[in-house]
């Protein structure tokens, strides 16, 4: 039971960080005028009592009570959001579906995905695909180092791709590797895991680490080198603990599902051919990093950004803002949080050259990241542009700035389409990015990939269409559980996030101060919290920089701000468990245990995630960057 006490030591220790928080805001404000005492802060603590109380619930049930991992994630999801109502005053039907609603966008997110992968999983071992590539790698390799093999695969192919995808299609790889050496079956999965996790949170175009550059206005090439840096000392630490872990504790490959050896083992010269064996594990990859890429490099291109071109008449658009009242649009950006009061007045004062027209769109650019831009009181006379309506329906927390400043800007265009030509979005890498919408669509490449497996199967081991269909129903019973717990995580760790905790710890860590060092630790330290507490990496990492950046404000650390980047991406590693739908994927594609899992995959990210951190602290300090 070390994890729990881990994470209610977590939890304890910010609750009672808010005693000591109050008091430092008192002694540092100012006495008042009239000498009366300052007034200080109280956090509310309601979050923290029901995440813990999730925590309680979901391993009292799991390990304590040896309950099915879905009823018991599905109940404390539901126990944590009927508190949540009764805090609220909202009835008990609507928390219930809450749940409901949580379960199904998890499934949604990861069912096709996770059938898919079980049928490659399956056709790849039955085939003889994944003992084909197996043998090529060991050729290479040597057996004694196929765990390192396995490592640098996940590493490269998470660099574009999805953890969860990454790990689905080598862990049919781990299982052969273990059929051929009946050992380190553990250290294989680790080692997968290793490679897999520490790109997909330091290492961009995935998603978190890009976003968490954008926040912190690294560049994107910067945040990919050093990314790397940080990732491979890491990985390789990991690694190491990965053999350690393996082995204390050997574990054994468990069947996934029924009749799962039923094929034996075919010689080695009738295995397919390598290319054929390796089609359904680059296929998707090749794919979703495809379009991962064109959309990168597309949004690079930030064509909704405003260029001093776009400007008809920088007059009247000084005029507009010197003239705004609060509920106009110029008034929404005269007022916006970003600028200061020498901000305001150059809005208002109508720019003499080419330097100052730069500076008043350079204004108007930052305006238009705002997560507050559109107010219905300001915009009420404009007509909302499509677009707008569109992007106001997705998750503020997981949306790009360029899309963001697309939203803004198309507000923008719509409020005076007399003083600012509209911005042209369709540019051809956006061209080429949205026709390759389909095709790297992880549900379809893997969809794909599966049905490369199957055909290689099936004329391998020369079936009939009707007994392809028995293996592949087989594949999906034992995949169609792993949907269900993983979509119960997604609902229960939806259910904590629900609770405000992502707000208390903002609010527990506003005007919090940092040099030096400290600024690494404290933005490590918020992801970490972050992560513990909900559960998403990307929603830590995302949440994570933009409150380390709010407490940052114009202060400049003494070294590139790409190390407050990796700093916030190696702390969202930390303290992985069941809220965690990586921790599942590793779970039961890995045919391990809860408590297995616990002591494997927990220590072995919390590895990853103080390697991180480390490894940014020393190459800050022997190579600052400062500009």
């Amino acid at each position: 039971m070390r994890l729990p006490c881990f994470l209610l030591l977590v939890l304890v220790l910010l609750a009672s960080c808010h005693g000591s928080g109050a008091i430092a805001q008192e002694i540092a404000s100012g006495e008042a005028a009239d000498g009366a005492a300052a007034v200080s802060t109280v956090i509310d603590s309601t979050p923290i009592v029901l995440v813990a109380i999730g925590i309680i619930s979901v391993l009292g049930l799991i390990i304590g009570l040896k309950l099915n991992a879905f009823l018991a994630l599905i109940i404390s999801a539901l126990v944590v959001s009927l508190l949540i109502g009764f805090d609220s005053g909202a009835d008990a039907g609507s928390r219930m579906n809450a749940v409901v609603s949580a379960f199904g966008t998890s499934a949604a997110g990861v069912g096709i995905v996770i059938a898919m992968a079980a049928i490659i999983g399956k056709c790849m071992l039955d085939s003889g695909s994944a003992d084909r590539i197996v043998h090529t790698a060991i050729h290479v390799t040597g057996e004694k180092k196929a765990s390192l093999g396995l490592m640098i695969s996940g590493f490269i192919l998470a660099i574009p791709v999805f953890f969860d995808t990454v790990f689905y299609l080598l862990v049919p790889l781990a299982r052969s590797l273990y059929r051929r050496t009946n050992k380190n079956y553990l250290r294989y999965l680790m080692a997968i895991a290793t490679g897999g996790a520490i790109t997909h949170t330091l290492v961009p175009p995935t998603p978190g680490p890009l976003l968490v550059s954008a926040i912190l206005g690294v560049e994107v090439g910067m945040m990919m080198l050093v990314g790397a840096a940080v990732a491979i000392p890491s990985a390789i630490l990991g690694l190491g603990f990965s053999i350690l872990a393996d082995k204390k504790m050997p574990i054994p490959m468990r069947p996934l599902g029924t009749n799962e050896d039923k094929h034996k083992p075919l010689e080695e010269s009738k295995l397919p051919s390598l290319w054929s064996s390796l089609l359904p594990v680059v296929l998707p990859v090749a794919l979703i990093g495809a379009g991962t890429l064109a959309m990168t490099f597309a949004d690079g291109e930030d064509r909704a950004a405003l260029l001093t071109s776009d400007i008809e008449n920088f007059d009247m658009l000084a005029g507009k803002f010197a003239n705004a009242t609060r509920k106009s649009p110029a008034g929404q950006i005269l007022n916006s949080t970003v600028f200061d009061d020498a901000d305001r007045e150059r809005l208002k004062t109508p720019p003499q050259d080419e330097q100052a027209q730069q500076q008043v769109v350079t204004l108007i650019n930052e305006a238009l990241l705002a997560k507050d831009f559109y107010a219905p009181s300001a915009f009420a006379d404009v007509a909302i542009p499509s677009v707008t309506t569109q992007l106001m329906k997705v998750d503020s927390v997981r949306m790009k700035p360029v899309d963001r400043r697309r939203m803004n800007r198309a507000l923008l265009d719509a409020a005076y389409p007399e003083l600012i030509a509209p911005h042209r979005w369709e540019s051809p890498m956006r061209k080429t990015a949205r026709s390759l919408g389909l095709w790297s669509n992880p549900n379809f490449a893997l969809l794909l990939a599966a049905l490369s497996a199957m055909l290689t199967f099936k004329i391998v081991r020369s079936l009939t269409w009707r007994e392809l269909g028995v293996d592949v129903e087989e594949s999906l019973m034992s995949g169609g559980v792993i949907i269900l717990i993983t979509a119960a995580g997604g609902a229960f760790g939806a259910m904590l996030s629900q609770t405000g905790i992502s707000q208390t710890i903002q609010d527990h860590f506003a005007g919090q101060q940092a040099a030096g060092v400290a600024i690494l630790i404290l933005a490590w330290a918020i992801s970490s919290v972050l992560k513990v507490a909900q559960g998403s990496s990307t929603v830590a990492m995302i949440v994570g920089a933009g409150m380390i950046a709010a407490i940052l404000g114009d202060t400049k650390p003494p070294f590139h701000m790409v190390y407050v980047a990796t700093a916030v991406g190696s702390g969202s590693l930390m303290g992985s468990w069941m809220n965690d739908s990586g921790f599942w994927v590793f779970t039961k594609m890995g045919g391990l245990t809860e408590g297995e899992a616990l002591r494997s995959w927990t220590p072995l990210l919390a590895t990853l995630s103080l390697g991180g951190l480390i490894t940014t602290i020393i190459l800050s300090s022997i190579l600052p960057m400062t500009m």
